[in-house]
């Protein structure tokens, strides 16, 4: 199988036509999305990507999610690929209105929820608002590399991009287009309007387009599938990677860019007057939205004899230039009790913060040596295949039951 043939693959161009909301007036809604991965496997993660993770940017865990027997489920979001676009203020809440539809339609009952950088922000609104949709004994939720806001992080380039007017960040992806017309290819899978830009004009050669396979991390140890048939991709040629990463961007910038734009300035809460919530659940940050989390696990568990484990687990990029050790370090309070640890930050992977009685949930939280923020799902690292194995045994004790 060739790279042209893996992408131009059915699983990753459906399609969904939402029915008109005479409640709010919306009119017919076109979705896209991809469903890859198991198709006949009940461990289903539901995925949100980062700034630029349209719906092929994820295509090349395919194979490893196949071996682990999980079925990966990514929509693109309003404005993205062939999702219809929509008011800056509704992206949100279109989101949350799409994704029962979408996994009523595939006849999908539970979940595990994952997200890459800025799409973490999705990942939030959708287990607050749908807590149900969650496995029903063991629910898991990852984030890697989750963002966070330069007002916590700090990060020099990135409150330089928030201090832009928010016009211009939403004029993001038409320079962004030209740059990759008349340049070069975009670097970066979730790069910020400054960051990406400058890259592609310093990288000369073997430039990363957005997806999840590090170029300067193939070798002939560093496999990023467990198993493999002649009919599959090599992910371990370079040759291979280098063809499916011009092909994938390509891809992105033949179909609707503009929801990048949009998701830009609501990653950067820009204008300020930007929220990360949803009308019907109100939150600011993510301190806020783990504060409703642990109300939501509390109630459930006064209304349960066996009420559920959740798992809540991140993965960080050893280096960080979009959120920094300040930021990586803030998100990870946000989920434990003041005056607890989180985890070990040195790059070691290990540590985990257990703190069921005071939050309701375990929080894990691991730094993946060797990796960086655009590059950390990259099956060469390992953090994806812990991930989906632990997808697969939630489930499994689903089957349990």
């Amino acid at each position: 199988m060739g790279a042209i043939e893996f992408l131009c693959d059915i699983r990753f161009h459906r399609t969904l036509i939402l029915p008109p909301n005479p409640e709010t007036g919306r009119p017919k809604y076109r979705l896209s999305y991809a469903d890859f991965g198991d198709s006949n496997s009940d461990a289903v993660v539901l995925f949100c990507g980062a700034l630029m993770g349209m719906r092929l940017c994820y295509s090349p865990l395919d194979q490893l999610a196949k071996a682990h027997g999980v079925r990966i489920i990514h929509p693109d979001r309003p404005g993205i690929g062939g999702s219809d676009p929509v008011e800056q203020s509704e992206r949100i809440p279109m989101w949350l209105e799409m994704i029962p539809h979408l996994l009523s339609h595939l006849k999908i009952s539970h979940v595990s929820i994952t997200s890459h950088s800025g799409g973490m922000i999705y990942a939030l609104n959708t287990m607050l608002t749908y807590p149900h949709l969650l496995h029903p004994t063991n629910p898991y939720v990852t984030f890697f590399a989750p963002w966070v806001h330069p007002s916590h992080s700090g990060v020099t380039h990135m409150r330089a991009a928030e201090l832009l007017p928010a016009p211009l960040i939403g004029r993001f992806m038409s320079v962004a287009r030209f740059v990759n017309k008349n340049v070069m290819p975009l670097a970066g899978l979730s790069s910020s309007f400054l960051h990406g830009i400058k890259d592609s004009f310093l990288r000369s050669n073997s430039t990363p387009a957005p997806i999840p396979l590090d170029p300067s991390s193939l070798s002939p140890t560093a496999s990023r599938t467990s198993s493999q048939s002649p009919a599959e991709l090599n992910f371990d040629s370079p040759a291979v990677v280098e063809e499916l990463r011009q092909l994938i961007i390509s891809y992105l910038f033949a179909e609707s860019t503009d929801g990048i734009s949009a998701d830009a300035k609501l990653f950067l809460k820009r204008p300020s007057s930007t929220t990360w919530c949803s009308p019907s659940v109100f939150w600011s940050d993510v301190d806020y939205a783990v504060a409703l989390l642990s109300k939501i696990i509390e109630e459930e568990k006064g209304a349960s004899n066996n009420p559920r484990k959740w798992i809540i687990e991140s993965f960080h990029g050893e280096t960080d230039d979009m959120v920094g050790e300040k930021g990586r370090t803030w998100f990870d309070s946000c989920w434990t009790p003041s005056g607890s640890s989180s985890s070990n930050l040195s790059g070691a992977r290990t540590g985990s913060a257990r703190n069921e009685n005071s939050t309701g949930f375990e929080y894990r939280s691991e730094v993946v040596p060797g990796s960086e923020h655009n590059y950390l799902m990259d099956p060469a690292y390992g953090a994806s295949e812990g991930w989906l194995r632990r997808v697969r045994e939630a489930f499994l004790m689903l089957e349990e039951v």
